[in-house]
């Protein structure tokens, strides 16, 4: 009896399924419409430097209010003042999004200062060029904390607004090296994995609990970014890096499309779960002769948003 109504399911899914399928084709073919942000209020972490600050400015394109938190205060004022300049509402907080206590404390004040979060762009990171044997417990716990913990606080504390509200947009910066691996940065990729991991699993239980239609979830990907020229030069890449102008372009226009999953490039997340289909040894052939990897290890550790 179980079998039978396993394989009811089975037939149930193809029937619906395959439908499903084809009208996705279908519209990924069609120009998708793009949701208005303007008058939005937008929490951006990491906001002060490099791929946090563009996407704060091209959300404020956009007219949408934004909200600095960063622990660097000096660049998070400028990128507010940037903001300003664009016509919109912007505000820095000083917080380390690492630790929990300063991300709850953020709820009241931002709500009280500019109102609700509608979109939580999780964006604050570290990116040691380190191996899993190397750095200090206290170096690893504050790559941990910032990559990974501090987006378990932010949604923890952002995301039951959304769904009482029912609306509300999260968005991680996760790394290629979430679908392709980086030796001599395993910490990092293993906190990337963790983002991804979070996301996918967070998405399916709002869906689940069926807030799916108005709390959207989008998760990027991001490839060696040109600021960082120390681990640019410390691997022989074929593919060229790319800029945070770039990838903060690609990740507004996946929060105005409600796109769940994008890559920057947008070909490498398709190109690297393509070559996920092969062997082990076929992906390292992959890896080897068509990226071309070098991995030149560098023994240093430094931070960076």
């Amino acid at each position: 009896m179980f079998y039978i109504l396993v394989l009811k399911d089975f037939i149930l899914v193809l029937v619906i399924g395959i439908p499903m399928l084809f009208l996705k084709l279908f519209q990924k073919l069609l120009p998708k419409n793009e949701k208005t942000v303007a008058g939005e209020l937008a929490l951006v972490t990491g906001g002060g430097n490099g791929i946090g600050r563009e996407i704060a400015l091209k959300l404020a394109q956009k007219k949408c209010n934004i909200a600095i938190v960063d622990v660097d205060c000096v660049a998070g004022r400028e990128t507010v003042k940037d903001c300003e300049a664009l016509g919109v509402k912007a505000k820095f907080f000083e917080a380390d999004v690492g630790k929990s206590d300063q991300v709850f404390a953020l709820l009241k004040t931002i709500e009280y200062e500019m109102g609700f979060v509608d979109i939580l762009v999780n964006n604050a990171g570290l990116m040691p060029i380190l191996s899993l044997r190397e750095g200090t417990p206290s170096e690893v716990d504050r790559i941990v904390q910032t990559n990974f913990l501090s987006n378990i606080w932010t949604c923890r504390t952002f995301l039951g607004g959304m769904i009482e509200r029912k609306k509300g947009h999260v968005v991680c910066i996760a790394s290629a090296s979430s679908i392709h691996p980086m030796p001599g940065a395993t910490i990092y990729t293993g906190t990337k994995w963790g983002v991804a991991g979070l996301m996918a699993a967070l998405e399916e239980e709002v869906r689940n609990e069926g807030h799916g239609n108005y709390v959207k979830f989008t998760t990027v990907y991001p490839y060696f970014v040109a600021t960082r020229k120390d681990l640019v030069e410390s691997i022989n890449l074929r593919f060229p890096a790319i800029t945070a102008q770039e990838t903060a372009k690609v990740t507004v226009g996946a929060i105005l499309r409600n796109e769940k999953d994008v890559s920057v490039p947008t070909y490498l997340f398709f190109l690297s779960k393509f070559a996920k289909n092969f062997t082990a040894e076929v992906q390292h052939l992959i890896r080897e002769r068509m990226f071309r990897e070098k991995f030149v290890l560098v023994r240093k550790y430094e931070g960076h948003k």
